[in-house]
């Protein structure tokens, strides 16, 4: 009896994460040859990143040849699709890098990712640049969002970028660089008061975190964490993995999700609804299009 027992719990602890084999995983029309990621739902809207274009629907770069990104919403429809778009209305105008945001329940706050204002160090490059900060944003109706202010923990000497909310809202995950990250960036946290205070930084942990790259990381409803990773053992360059947080079981290990959410290529930046069932991922596989696509899947 123990080792029927014992073959039982393997089974589950190996095989609890796979998703449905009923999955289906479909690429959006609103993709083009340039980026298009970190879709994320809110209410009745879908918000996303995309590139910051000129009026002849070009790319527009910084002077250290990075991408520039906006956010753009969309109202939410029943089978994924992503139509009539428009960029979010903000009090700050001008050429604002704003990307892979996370919202609050009633989506009244948004924490995105940015650009400090001032120059901090990039200690893999041994240059002086503009390192990646999270900000929150507050939505006032009449106005947009506003109220931009600058989480207290990023310094402008390291890289924090990525934020996702717990679905209780007290608790704000997010990838950095700093001391002690085991890989080129990890996976932390933070606790949330209020949206206004926020506590000490910890890190999950070296049985999420490798000596690779951590990134994008997302909690569902049910409270697993959804990250996306390089590390050893993937099926292609970036893979999407699910920890969960509620586990008691001190063996757990991040686990692949199975094709179609992976591939060969990256997959990356994943969203579940509140049902489990349907979502999106931003993906470079084959017969995409040619930068960073948006994919819908169901009855995951």
């Amino acid at each position: 009896m123990k080792t029927k027992f014992t073959l039982l719990l393997t089974f589950i602890m190996t095989y609890g994460f796979t998703q449905s084999e009923d999955v289906t995983v479909k690429n959006l029309k609103l993709n083009t040859q340039l980026d298009h990621f970190a879709a994320r739902v809110v209410g009745e809207k879908v918000f996303f990143s995309h590139n910051l274009k000129t009026k002849r629907g070009r790319p527009i770069k910084d002077k250290y040849d990075g991408f520039i990104y906006v956010m753009y919403e969309a109202p939410l429809r029943d089978d994924g699709a992503i139509e009539n778009e428009t960029p979010v209305v903000k009090t700050e105008l001008g050429r604002f890098n704003m990307s892979s945001a996370t919202f609050s329940k009633d989506g009244k706050y948004m924490y995105f990712t940015t650009n400090h204002q001032g120059k901090g160090t990039n200690k893999l490059k041994g240059i002086e640049t503009y390192n990646l900060q999270i900000q929150r944003a507050e939505y006032v109706e009449g106005q947009g969002w506003t109220n931009f202010e600058t989480l207290a923990f990023c310094k402008p000497d390291n890289n924090f970028a990525h934020p996702a909310l717990s679905p209780d809202g007290s608790t704000l995950y997010f990838i950095s660089d700093i001391k002690g990250t085991k890989g080129k960036s990890d996976l932390y946290k933070v606790s949330v008061t209020d949206h206004k205070t926020y506590g000490e930084i910890t890190s999950l942990g070296e049985t999420i975190n490798s000596s690779r790259t951590e990134i994008f990381p997302f909690i569902s409803a049910d409270n697993k964490l959804y990250f996306t990773s390089n590390r050893r053992g993937g099926k292609g360059g970036l893979d999407i993995y699910v920890y969960d947080l509620n586990s008691q079981d001190a063996e757990q290990v991040p686990t692949s999700l199975n094709e179609p959410i992976n591939s060969r290529g990256d997959d990356f930046s994943f969203f579940l609804n509140e049902e489990l069932t349907s979502g999106y991922l931003s993906s470079r596989r084959s017969r995409g299009e040619g930068g960073d696509d948006l994919y819908y899947f169901e009855k995951f």
